[in-house]
């Protein structure tokens, strides 16, 4: 890698898997290199298992760099920091774009420490200007205004926020090359260590990691109606969202808000209900594979981005399809 020129990506791993938020960034990174003649590598920390460094691979990563010891089989602070900033100070990438989840809001700020530049958290979106450099968008003062950020010094060290980039297609023709680095961890001593891994509740797992959401809105009309949108989504397997409005009257927490002002996401499913479609709303979940809406106002705007429609009173409608799941589960288990 040319000093100050390329694109380095932290491949976060969850239970073996790449995640997807860093696809995200590989697909992302990949539509900037293509632009400026750069190449897009990976750093893969934790597995040396082929079939990830191939999935890699077939999503722009022209190099993939596998650091696989005994040490780094779960994520350490001090040893990941360590890994990746030596890494960084090797090759010298213009860009470390790295996935905005629990671990890449821990790595990050450390990697920038340990670099002396800087780290542009939470990011919507990145582009370049014309010298080169990372420009990140990003909500700021309590997401009322969009800020474009950048970063003068390198390297650019950038974290985004998982499901605000198109993964784009994997290309399967795509090979990449495979480079193993032995980490030189004399003098590091982690300060944890992991023991156990607990899957997470589908019903309180974090919104951007959920197959699908039932999202309430202000036509829940009450408290009490949650308990619909929460059984919907037992059945379902699935977790709760809301708009703004159920967040705002105390009706849920904030993190489970979707949308400009919260989180954004992109299940699998997503089940619109009693949300009208406002824009700061669907700007958080326009990119769900599936949309489902539940309104009785048949001229809501989420209808226009909905692939199904139901215009009904969500009393009535969410119990009928809670009966016609659990007929159907009923059904399965005698055949």
């Amino acid at each position: 890698m040319a000093e100050n020129k390329n694109i380095l990506v932290f491949a976060e791993l969850q239970e073996g898997v790449v995640k997807d938020v860093s696809l995200e960034l590989l697909s992302e990174g990949s539509k900037i290199a293509s632009k400026t003649g750069d190449e897009v590598a990976a750093a893969l920390i934790g597995s040396s298992n082929p079939a990830q460094t191939n999935r890699l691979a077939h999503f722009g990563a022209r190099k993939v760099f596998v650091i696989d010891d005994p040490s780094c089989a779960s994520y350490s602070p001090e040893i990941y920091t360590h890994i990746l900033a030596s890494l960084v100070q090797e090759h010298k990438p213009r860009s470390v774009l790295i996935g905005a989840t629990v671990v890449g809001k821990d790595l990050a700020p450390r990697i920038a420490a340990r670099l002396k530049t800087g780290s542009i958290s939470d990011c919507a979106s990145i582009t370049l200007n014309e010298q080169g450099q990372l420009i990140a968008n990003k909500v700021v003062y309590g997401s009322r205004l969009s800020a474009n950020i950048t970063c003068p010094s390198t390297p650019q060290i950038v974290t985004v926020k998982p499901g605000v980039m198109e993964m784009g297609k994997p290309n399967t023709a795509l090979k990449t090359e495979v480079v193993r680095v032995i980490p030189q961890l004399s003098g590091i001593t982690p300060r944890s260590r992991v023991i156990g891994f607990i899957r997470g509740d589908s019903r309180t797992i974090s919104l951007t990691e959920a197959d699908i959401i039932v999202a309430a809105g202000g036509g829940v009309g009450s408290k009490e109606n949650l308990k619909l949108i929460e059984e919907l989504a037992e059945v379902l397997s699935g977790t709760v969202g809301a708009s703004r409005v159920p967040v705002d009257n105390g009706w849920l927490p904030l993190e489970r808000q979707v949308g400009q002002t919260g989180k954004t996401v992109e299940p699998n499913l997503y089940i619109a209900c009693g949300i009208s479609g406002a824009i700061y709303h669907t700007m958080g979940m326009k990119d769900s594979k599936v949309i489902i809406a539940i309104n009785k106002d048949r001229n809501a705007p989420i209808f226009k981005l909905a692939d199904i429609g139901i215009v009904g009173n969500l009393t009535e409608v969410i119990p009928a399809i809670i009966n016609q799941i659990r007929e159907e589960a009923a059904h399965a288990k005698k055949i």
